[in-house]
C-alpha cells in the first residue's frame, strides 16, 4: 500500500512538472496546460473603478466578502474588503465558456455546518458553481446546471439546520441594470435602461423573455434537483429571495413579484400570503432577522412603489413593509421617508424625476411628463429597490435608493433607521445641496446634512454635484453586523460605525493627501494601452476607460510590501478633472513632458489633447470628428489607438481608428461614423486625413509602428480572413500610397507589429478558424521569416529592450468558445522553448496591451479588458 501512495505521489509530481514545462502548441486545443509557477502577476492600479452591482458577505465569517463587478470579474476577500483575491481560473479556456469560474459572480450560499462548501451562479446564464475551499477556487457543474431547464437562477438558499438540503428561485431581479419595472410591466420586464420605457411604441422591454417561474429543492447537497413551484404561479413570476426559517426548517418563504409563498412542509405545499397589507404584493426586495430567544422572524420587504396620476400632479402608494408575524400581515413602515415638495422642486431632483421617475415609468418623455404633472406632489416616495436588516438588530435598516439605474429620482442614495422604521433618514451623504439650497429643509426632518464619505481614489465626486449623480444597487451587512459594505457607481464605501461615517475603501494613499494610490485587488477598469520611453526610467503611463491616465510610483511598499502605487493624471487639469477614456497616449521624442492623448468616449470623445508640462494641464488641439453629428455621444465606443509620432517629423502624428479589434471584444459603437483606418495630422493635431490609399477595403488596422532602423518607414497590421485578406503594409515617407510586405503563404490577418532591439520584426497573424500553419507568432530576420508559436491565433508580442531574446506573447479568448489555453507565454531563448504565464491574472484570456519593462530585469506588465492592470516578476531573471 505504502509503494502505491508514493508512486501515485511520483506520477502527480512528474505529471506537474510536464504540464508547467516548455508548451507543447500541437496540444493547446485539448489538453490543459498549467502556468509555470516561478511568474506570478499582481494586480495594481485603483480598485473598483467600474460598476459592480454584486457584493455578497459569507454568511458565517464576518471577515470574508465576495463581489462580482460588471467587466467580467469575481473576487473574494477575508479580510474585510482590504486586500482582494481573483476566483476565476487563470489557466482556464475561454471565459466564453464560463468554465474559468463565477464570471460576476451571483447569490452564493455556504453551509452552516461547513464553511467551506457553497453554492452560486453567475448573472448572465444558469449554471451552478461549487466550492469546496470558502469560495477561494470554483468549479461548474454542468450536470446540475442542466436540471435548472435553461431558466436563470436568481436565489439560492440552504437549510440552515442541515445543508444536505438547498433551494433555488428563478428569475433576473437583482440584474438592476435589466430588470426593470414599469406602469405597462409592474411586474417586471428584462431589457436596456436606454430601450425600456422609452417614448414611443416597441420600447417596453421584453416580459417574455424565456423566463419561467420556478423554485427547485435538492436534499443531496445540490447534485439533483427537481421542481416544487408553487402550483398556479403566474409564469412571469420572479421569485426574488427565499429564506428557511432557523427554528423551523421545514417553514420556508418565498418572496415573488406576485405575493408572498410560504411553505410549512419543506416545500411540498405552498400557500400564498396576498392581499394583507401591500398595497401591490410586488416584492422587489426582502430581508429576515431571527431572533434566538424567541425563536421568531421578523419579515422587512420592499413593494413595489407605483406612481399613479392624480390630476395634473402625482401620487403613489408601495414602499416599505415590516411583518413581526411571519409573514401573515404586514405594515407599511414609510414613515418619513418621502420626499417633500420643497425638495422635490430643487431643479437637480426635477431633471431626474421627469425623465426617470416619471418619464420611465409612463413611457413617456421628459417633456411631456412635465406637461402632464406640472404640478409638484406635497411628499413623494423614492422608488426604493433594496432592503437589507443588521443581523444582530432588528432595528437598524438599511433602504436602497438606485437612481442611477433604475426608474427613481435623486435626493438621497441610501436611508437608514434605527428605530425599526418609525424614522428614516439618509446615511450616506455627498453633494452641495446638503448644506445649500435644501439644508433647512432635511434639518427640519432632523436628517444630518454633513458630508459624511471620504472619497479616495475618486475624490473629484465631493461635493461635485447638488446631490451625488452617482448611487448605487446594492449594500450588505456582514455576519456579524459590525461592517456595511455599499457600491457607489463604480466605487465600494464601507461603513464600520453603522453608517454614521463612510470610505472608500478600493485603494489607499501611500500618504496621506499625496494621490499615490495602491488598489485593493478588485480592479474593474478598462485598460488600454501601456505607454514606455527609454528616457523615463521611474514611471510608465496607463491609458484606461472611464478613468483618464494612471502613472506608476515607487512608494507602494508604504501601503503593502511589494504594492506597485499609481498616481492619476487628471484631465484637463487637477482642479477641473473630466470623466475621460484614453485608449492611447505619445510621447515628443524631444521633450518627455510634451505628450499628447486619445479619447474614445466621454469628455474630449472625438479629440486630440495636449500637455507640456508632463500631464499636470492639459489643453484641446483639432478634433478628429464631433460625436454630435454621428448620434447620442452617451452610447458611443470609437476606439482609437496607436498614436505614433514621427521621428523626424514631429508635428506629423499618425494613429488608428479600427472597426474590430483583436484584443478585447468592446464593439465599435459610432452611430454614422465609417472612416476607419490610418489617420494623420501634419499640423501637431490641428487639422487631420484619412491615409488608406493601397490598404485592403475591407480589413480592420489593428496597430501601426515605426521602424527605428528606417525612419522614414511605417509598418502597419491589418487583420482580415481568408476570403478578404489583411496582412503586413509598408508607408514609405516619400510615398503616398501603402505597399504589401511579403508574408509566408498563408496568411492573411496580422494583428501586431514588434521591432526589437536587434532589429528583428515580429507580427502576431492568425484566424481562429484558421490552422497552426498560419497563425501565431513570427519573426523576420535578415529577410527571412520564422514562426515562432506554431499556432492558429496571436494577438500581441513583444521583446526585452535589454534582452531581445527575452518574448512575450497573448493568445486571446474572444471570438470563439473552444479556446482552451488563451493567456500570456514567455520564451527566454529567442522563442525556442516556452511557458505559460497566466498565473494570478484573472483576465489572462483578454489582454490588451503587453509590455515589458525597459529598465527593470523580468518585470512585466499587462493591461486587461476589465481586470485593470497587473506587474508579474520573473524568478528566472531576478
Amino acid at each position: 500500500m505504502k509503494k502505491t501512495v508514493l508512486f501515485n505521489i511520483f506520477l502527480l509530481m512528474t505529471s506537474l512538472l510536464f504540464a508547467q514545462g516548455n508548451v507543447d502548441f500541437s496540444k493547446l486545443d485539448n489538453t490543459r496546460i498549467e502556468s509555470t509557477p516561478t511568474v506570478k502577476w499582481q494586480q495594481f492600479g485603483p480598485g473598483g473603478s467600474g460598476n459592480n452591482y454584486h457584493i455578497y458577505w459569507h454568511p458565517t465569517d464576518p471577515n470574508t466578502v465576495y463581489q462580482g463587478p460588471n467587466m467580467g470579474n469575481s473576487y473574494r476577500s477575508t479580510d474585510k474588503g482590504e486586500t482582494y483575491e481573483g476566483i476565476m481560473d487563470p489557466d482556464g479556456p475561454s471565459y466564453r465558456t464560463r468554465r474559468r469560474g463565477p464570471v460576476e459572480i451571483y447569490a452564493p450560499e455556504f453551509s452552516r455546518q461547513d464553511e467551506n462548501f457553497g453554492i452560486c451562479t453567475i448573472e448572465d446564464a444558469n449554471f451552478m458553481y461549487f466550492t469546496y475551499d470558502k469560495g477561494k477556487t470554483w468549479k461548474i457543474n454542468e450536470l446540475v446546471s442542466a436540471q435548472f431547464e435553461n431558466i436563470h437562477v436568481n436565489t439560492i438558499k440552504v437549510d440552515p439546520t442541515n445543508d444536505n438540503i438547498w433551494y433555488a428561485g428563478s428569475g433576473n431581479i437583482r440584474d438592476s441594470n435589466h430588470f426593470f419595472h414599469t406602469n405597462k410591466h409592474p411586474h417586471g420586464v428584462f431589457g436596456s435602461k436606454v430601450k425600456v420605457g422609452k417614448a414611443g411604441k416597441g420600447n417596453d422591454g421584453n416580459p417574455d423573455y424565456g423566463h419561467q417561474a420556478r423554485i427547485w429543492k435538492s436534499t443531496d447537497k445540490g447534485q439533483t434537483w427537481k421542481s416544487i413551484t408553487p402550483k398556479g404561479i403566474d409564469a412571469k413570476t420572479q421569485i426574488t429571495r427565499i429564506f428557511v426559517h432557523p427554528a423551523q426548517s421545514n417553514k420556508v418563504f418565498a418572496a415573488t413579484t406576485f405575493g408572498l409563498y410560504i411553505s410549512e412542509n419543506s416545500g411540498k405545499s405552498w400557500k400564498l400570503k396576498a392581499k394583507n397589507g401591500m398595497d401591490n404584493d410586488i416584492i422587489r426586495s426582502m430581508d429576515m432577522y431571527y431572533d434566538a430567544k424567541t425563536k421568531k422572524v421578523i419579515l422587512y420587504a420592499i413593494d413595489l412603489v407605483k406612481y399613479i396620476p392624480n390630476g395634473n400632479t402625482i401620487a403613489y402608494n408601495g414602499g416599505v413593509y415590516k411583518s413581526e408575524d411571519e409573514g401573515e400581515s404586514w405594515v407599511n413602515i414609510n414613515s418619513n421617508m418621502p420626499i417633500n415638495k420643497a425638495i422635490l422642486k430643487n431643479p437637480n431632483i426635477q431633471k431626474g424625476y421627469y425623465k426617470f421617475a416619471l418619464g420611465k415609468w409612463f413611457g413617456i418623455t421628459a417633456k411631456e411628463a412635465k406637461e402632464k404633472y406640472p404640478k409638484a406632489p406635497n411628499q413623494l416616495m423614492h422608488s426604493v429597490s433594496m432592503i437589507r436588516v443588521n443581523p444582530t438588530n432588528p432595528n437598524h435598516l438599511l433602504v436602497i435608493n438606485n437612481y442611477k439605474s433604475q426608474f427613481t429620482f435623486p435626493g438621497g442614495m441610501l436611508w437608514r433607521s434605527d428605530d425599526g422604521g418609525k424614522h428614516w433618514y439618509v446615511t450616506l451623504r455627498n453633494g452641495k445641496d446638503w448644506n445649500g439650497r435644501d439644508k433647512a429643509h432635511w434639518d427640519a426632518r432632523n436628517n444630518p446634512t454633513s458630508i459624511n464619505v471620504d472619497w479616495v481614489g475618486q475624490d473629484e465626486w465631493e461635493e461635485r454635484d447638488a446631490y451625488d449623480r452617482k448611487a448605487g444597487a446594492v449594500a450588505e451587512f456582514n455576519a456579524d453586523g459590525t461592517t456595511i459594505m455599499y457600491q457607489v457607481a463604480k466605487i465600494v464605501c464601507v461603513s464600520n460605525d453603522n453608517g454614521d461615517t463612510w470610505l472608500e475603501n478600493d485603494e489607499k494613499e501611500t500618504k496621506p493627501g499625496n494621490h499615490h494610490w495602491v488598489g485593493a485587488g478588485n480592479s474593474n477598469l478598462p485598460g488600454e494601452e501601456i505607454i514606455q520611453d527609454e528616457r523615463i526610467k521611474d514611471h510608465l503611463y496607463l491609458c484606461a476607460g472611464e478613468n483618464s491616465i494612471f502613472k506608476t510610483t515607487n512608494d507602494g511598499d508604504l501601503v503593502r510590501k511589494g504594492a506597485q502605487a499609481v498616481y492619476k493624471i487628471s484631465i484637463p487639469n487637477k482642479q477641473k478633472p473630466a470623466e475621460c477614456s484614453v485608449g492611447t497616449m505619445a510621447i515628443d521624442p524631444n521633450d518627455v513632458n510634451h505628450m499628447y492623448a486619445l479619447f474614445f468616449r466621454q469628455a474630449y470623445f472625438g479629440q486630440m489633447m495636449e500637455t507640456k508640462d508632463g500631464g499636470q494641464n492639459w489643453t484641446p488641439k483639432g478634433r478628429i470628428f464631433d460625436p454630435k453629428e454621428l448620434g447620442n455621444p452617451l452610447n458611443m465606443i470609437i476606439h482609437q489607438s496607436h498614436l505614433r509620432i514621427d521621428p523626424v517629423e514631429n508635428d506629423h502624428l499618425y494613429f488608428v481608428i479600427p472597426q474590430k479589434r483583436v484584443v478585447h471584444n468592446v464593439k465599435f459603437k459610432g452611430g454614422k461614423f465609417n472612416d476607419f483606418g490610418i489617420y494623420r495630422t501634419k499640423d501637431a493635431g490641428q487639422t487631420f486625413d484619412v491615409i488608406n490609399d493601397g490598404l485592403p477595403e475591407k480589413g480592420h488596422v489593428q496597430k501601426i509602428e515605426y521602424d527605428p532602423a528606417n525612419k522614414g518607414d511605417l509598418y502597419a497590421a491589418v487583420m482580415g480572413k481568408k476570403n478578404q485578406p489583411g496582412g503586413l503594409f509598408k508607408l514609405n515617407k516619400k510615398k503616398t500610397t501603402w505597399e504589401k510586405v511579403d508574408l509566408p503563404k498563408g496568411i492573411v490577418s496580422v494583428h501586431d507589429i514588434h521591432f526589437s532591439k536587434d532589429n528583428k520584426l515580429y507580427i502576431t497573424a492568425g484566424t481562429f478558424d484558421g490552422n497552426n500553419k498560419n497563425g501565431g507568432v513570427w519573426v523576420r530576420s535578415n529577410g527571412n521569416w520564422k514562426q515562432i508559436i506554431p499556432y492558429k491565433f496571436a494577438s500581441l508580442v513583444t521583446t526585452a529592450k535589454y534582452d531581445p531574446n527575452i518574448i512575450l506573447a497573448a493568445i486571446p479568448s474572444d471570438g470563439t468558445m473552444g479556446m482552451m489555453n488563451p493567456g500570456i507565454y514567455r520564451s527566454l531563448d529567442g522563442g525556442k522553448t516556452w511557458k505559460k504565464i497566466n498565473t494570478g491574472n484573472i483576465q489572462s484570456d483578454r489582454i490588451n496591451a503587453l509590455e515589458i519593462d525597459y529598465h527593470k530585469k523580468g518585470v512585466y506588465y499587462c493591461s486587461t479588458y476589465g481586470a485593470g492592470y497587473y506587474i508579474a516578476y520573473d524568478e528566472e531573471l531576478r
